[in-house]
């Protein structure tokens, strides 16, 4: 889910993407601090979708855009070596993440004594059982609280390499068999296990189909562009419509009390609204609101270029160092929150210092990337490189 800046080198660049994903990574963290009211600015509050499917579909389509053109150019062997290649550093940073948290949380009770810190982790299901959490920490059937992200890109990204192979063949069967694999887990309970107990939080089944309308979009954005066109007054008001009507069920979730509640008939009909199995009310929402966002912030848009949206750009394109980090912060965050204090000035504080961590990383490696490249292209370098 996770493509780095160098991997779109070579292509158009369409700067809403990083943006897009950038906010997607701020969005994650604000969210993944428990009792932060800082996260009401996240589209989590306004709507029955959240970053997760923008993180996804965004992966999904840049993967295509990167790797489809290498695969053209290299031939599958040479696609599929990089994807693999990329799998295992994304698994590598997932078992680094994971080492980390649990450092973090066994230290934290040994300074409080608090033992749901490592419940809350899911760290105490490691220390229960060493061997067996170590075992299944490297097969990713176990993994600490909000880490359930990054071992569902390892297993797309394993079966990427075939998947984008017979997208560029056959795109409409292909994505047809996708959605087919979607409806299969959602009425057959198709899921992974995990340790000690119950399935994965996002189930790779149904989640795929996510990442594979990115792909199957980002190879035929043309023909969809024209279509979008065509339709745009029709597809606009369906799209807003269905915005509306996602805004309205979030309120009757979370402000009950503003707003009229379903009827029962209704309610029992479209509940619950399933995040592990992707819920189609979800997927659709997702879909609309990015129409809307594809439609309203074209890509040359002028908004695009401006140095207050710069940051969240960059943070976009450094998204795997990016979103373990955020990982990592936010359980800091829950734990000055819990054992601190909870006040809203404090959880101003926390957000707003972990989002300027998040951003000044990003920069930081930015700047990093810009001087190796200076240094590979400077005279007397470039034949070296």
């Amino acid at each position: 889910m996770i493509v780095t800046s160098k991997e779109m080198q070579g292509s158009q660049r369409d700067y809403r993407l990083d943006l897009f994903r950038g906010l997607a990574l701020l969005f994650i963290f604000l969210n993944h601090i428990p009792g932060n009211d800082f996260s009401w600015i996240t589209n989590k509050h306004f709507g029955i979708s959240d970053a997760t499917e923008i993180f996804v579909f965004i992966s999904g389509y840049a993967a295509a855009l990167a790797y489809g053109k290498r695969m053209n150019r290299d031939g599958f062997k040479a696609a599929a070596g990089r994807i693999l290649h990329r799998a295992g550093e994304v698994y590598g940073v997932h078992i680094l993440l994971l080492l980390v948290l649990a450092v973090e949380a066994i230290w934290l009770f040994q300074r409080t004594a608090n033992i749901n810190i490592l419940a809350y982790s899911n760290i105490l299901t490691l220390m229960a059982d060493p061997q067996a959490g170590l075992l299944n920490s490297l097969l990713l059937t176990f993994r600490p609280l909000n880490m359930d992200v990054l071992p569902l890109y390892i297993v797309l990204l394993l079966v990427f390499p075939a998947a984008l192979w017979a997208m560029m063949r056959r795109p409409l069967v292909t994505i047809a068999a996708s959605a087919a694999l979607w409806l299969a887990a959602w009425q057959f309970e198709l899921n992974l296990p995990v340790h000690p107990g119950g399935v994965w939080y996002f189930n790779p089944f149904a989640w795929q189909f996510l990442f594979m309308l990115g792909a199957y979009v980002s190879l035929n954005r043309a023909v969809i562009g024209r279509l979008s066109d065509r339709y745009a007054r029709p597809l606009t008001i369906a799209a807003v419509a269905y915005a509306v009507f996602g805004l309205y069920l979030a309120m009757t979730y979370y402000t009950p009390s503003l707003v009229p509640a379903l009827p029962q008939a209704v309610h029992g009909l479209i509940h619950p609204i399933s995040k592990t199995n992707l819920d189609v009310l979800r997927l659709l929402h997702f879909l609309a609101t990015a129409y809307l966002a594809s439609r309203w912030l074209p890509a040359n848009a002028t908004l695009l270029r401006s140095r207050y949206i710069q940051p969240l750009i960059v943070t976009g394109q450094h998204s795997l160092p990016v979103f373990a980090l955020g990982i990592a912060l936010s359980f800091t965050g829950y734990a000055v929150l819990r054992e601190v204090d909870g006040s809203l000035l404090t959880q101003g504080l926390v957000s707003l210092v972990g989002l300027a961590l998040l951003i000044g990383t990003a920069e930081a490696l930015k700047a990093i990337d810009d001087h190796r490249r200076t240094v590979r292209t400077a005279p007397g370098n470039a034949a070296h490189a």
